[in-house]
């Protein structure tokens, strides 16, 4: 398929994300994608980005990158007026975002092609919006419209791979495609097949090592110590200590480096408090790198740690110093790079 002088799509197989999951996994990855990588490259699969799906990455990570600055101008004049004086930053221009932005919108870094829309498929998708059709059955979408058009284009081809976490593809209470959009992918990718999946972690089942799970008392020793500042933090502000029995749930994925793994965690735990009377629920989401040479664990990305109080009311509130990652954007200014700030759950 020719994309208007750029680049072509030309294997068999093609990877389709709807926009979140665009942005989320190429977009904001914090380790350039390995298991993502090692996914194309296995299968031979290539990824195809509507350009629709380019713009909004784009304006969605310069708009949170520029708003972090801000974020951290705004609290260095506080800390400025509190000290006296604060100095050792100097921020990225928003020029220096916006190109950054621009060039992690494209995937380069996995091998991607840009898809360009035509007048033709701009004006079946807009048809589609005003008629309702899926995925704008539930509300107004026509980048959703867009983006659909663009796999029935590729599914005459190509076999298609197309990852939509956005429920506007999928049918009334199901995880599958949508029926309607089903029968329109069967009547034109005749001899061609799509296969949906509802979520990254559906995708990249695939790809899970045939290696044993890691122990989750070794888990749990790993993650406490990463963290060993935040755990210290919100035992001052809870009164609570965690047991390190929990529920640990864990999907190993090959990276570029033969010898090291991808461990992405989901990690409930108990917190009680000195006299066992009280108890708090723990979480944590995120991933790190198991070395299977010394069966290491290291490089823990938390993008979720809280810690849950169930009130009188049955209402759910996180203890102060609970957190939840607001994107893996890492801005180098200088020396010291700049790591996204942490938000924190109310």
């Amino acid at each position: 398929m020719s994309c208007g002088g750029r680049k072509e799509v030309i294997a068999q197989e093609v990877l389709v994300f709807d926009s979140s999951t665009f942005i989320e996994e190429a977009g904001l990855t914090s380790r350039g994608a390995s298991a993502l990588k090692h996914y194309l490259y296995q299968r031979g699969t290539q990824l195809v980005v509507p350009q629709t799906v380019k713009n909004e990455c784009e304006r969605n990570l310069a708009d949170r990158a520029i708003g972090k600055k801000k974020q951290v101008e705004e609290s260095l004049v506080w800390l400025g007026r509190f000290c006296g004086r604060v100095s050792g930053w100097t921020p990225p221009s928003d020029e220096t975002i916006e190109a950054q932005a621009r060039a992690l919108s494209t995937a380069g870094h996995l091998g991607a092609v840009v898809l360009p829309e035509t007048d033709a498929l701009r004006k079946r998708a807009k048809v589609r919006d005003q008629t309702e059709r899926p995925p704008s059955h539930r509300r107004s979408s026509l980048s959703d419209c867009i983006i659909w058009e663009h796999c029935l284009e590729l599914l005459a081809e190509h076999d298609l791979v197309f990852v939509a976490r956005d429920e506007d593809y999928r049918g009334h209470r199901e995880c599958g495609l949508h029926p309607q959009l089903q029968r329109e992918a069967d009547s034109v990718g005749k001899g061609r097949s799509l296969t949906f999946h509802p979520s990254m972690k559906s995708l990249l089942a695939e790809l899970r090592s045939e290696i044993n799970p890691i122990p989750k008392e070794t888990i749990f020793t790993f993650i406490y110590d990463a963290i060993f500042a935040k755990v210290q933090e919100l035992q001052s502000n809870s009164g609570c200590h965690p047991m390190a029995a929990g529920k640990v749930e864990q999907t190993l994925l090959t990276t570029d480096q033969a010898e090291v793994i991808e461990v992405r965690l989901d990690v409930e735990d108990t917190w009680v408090g000195a006299d066992g009377a009280e108890a708090m629920a723990f979480r944590l989401s995120g991933s790190c790198h198991y070395r299977l040479a010394d069966s290491q664990l290291s490089d823990l990305k938390p993008s979720r740690v809280s810690l849950l109080t169930t009130q009188l009311d049955g209402s759910v509130r996180a203890i102060q110093g609970s957190y939840v990652s607001a994107g893996a954007i890492y801005i180098s200014s200088g020396a010291r790079p700049v790591e996204p700030e942490q938000v924190t759950l109310d």
